[in-house]
């Protein structure tokens, strides 16, 4: 008999913001525990749940749309799973959503090719939002957008980013504070991370504060199918 697997879309929140992939992980599966939900495991000499992330959320970062399957050892009603795992789970992670999957489906990680942010952002100076639109537009609009990549025991990438952002737009602006959003690039085919924008925008622009300085959210990953972007749940659906 196959075992079954559930969706579900999970919140990481302010106080959990500063805790590693791994910690998130573990948390996780210590909650798994506590919940007693029959998750599969793996096989070997040290046997892990089989749950798996679309893709990790970077140390600082929220988020509202942390997508995890989880394969089940057997079926489990996904109200009882998002009820009995919420109870077990510790105060800034939730279970928001959940739907069941089939068995033989591809991995979040191959499907994801997309992700949304919010991101708030210091200026150096207070100016209006029609100005500030003006600077993204003109970012945007440049031939090509080069970063710079610094990577552990390997030579830096440089590289165009511009193909990889599809949206980066102004939202809001209040006093010396922006709110700014964006669709990039997720996945397997490439990964473009927020603060890489927001630093090639700070270079760009003197009106924009560096990375660093910023808060940022993830709203949303999605998959690209038959010409429809769709969240990870949504895509179970149809």
């Amino acid at each position: 008999m196959e075992n079954s697997k559930i969706r579900a879309r999970v919140l990481k929140g302010d106080e959990v913001r500063f805790i590693s992939h791994l910690d998130f992980l573990n948390t996780m599966n210590r909650a798994l525990r506590r919940a007693n939900i029959p998750i599969a495991y793996s096989q070997g000499y040290n046997p892990t749940p089989n749950i798996s992330f679309a893709t990790a959320l970077a140390v600082g970062l929220t988020s509202d749309s942390e997508y995890i399957d989880f394969e089940m050892e057997e079926k489990m009603e996904v109200q009882d799973f998002k009820e009995g795992l919420n109870k077990a789970l510790p105060k800034g992670i939730e279970v928001l959503e959940a739907e069941q999957l089939v068995a033989k489906s591809k991995s979040l990680a191959s499907l994801v090719s997309q992700s949304s942010y919010f991101a708030r952002l210091e200026l150096t100076e207070e100016i209006k939002i029609d100005k500030l639109r003006e600077e993204v537009a003109n970012f945007l609009s440049q031939q090509e957008i080069v970063i710079r990549r610094k990577r552990r025991r390997k030579k830096d990438r440089v590289f165009d980013i511009k193909p990889m952002i599809s949206k980066l737009e102004v939202i809001g602006v209040q006093e010396n504070l922006a709110t700014i959003s964006m669709l990039v690039q997720t996945g397997s085919s490439g990964n473009l991370r927020p603060e890489e924008v927001i630093d090639a925008l700070a270079d760009y622009s003197e009106f924009i504060q560096p990375a660093k300085l910023v808060n940022i959210h993830r709203s949303g990953l999605y998959i690209e199918r038959e010409g429809e972007i769709l969240t990870p749940i949504e895509a179970v659906k149809r």
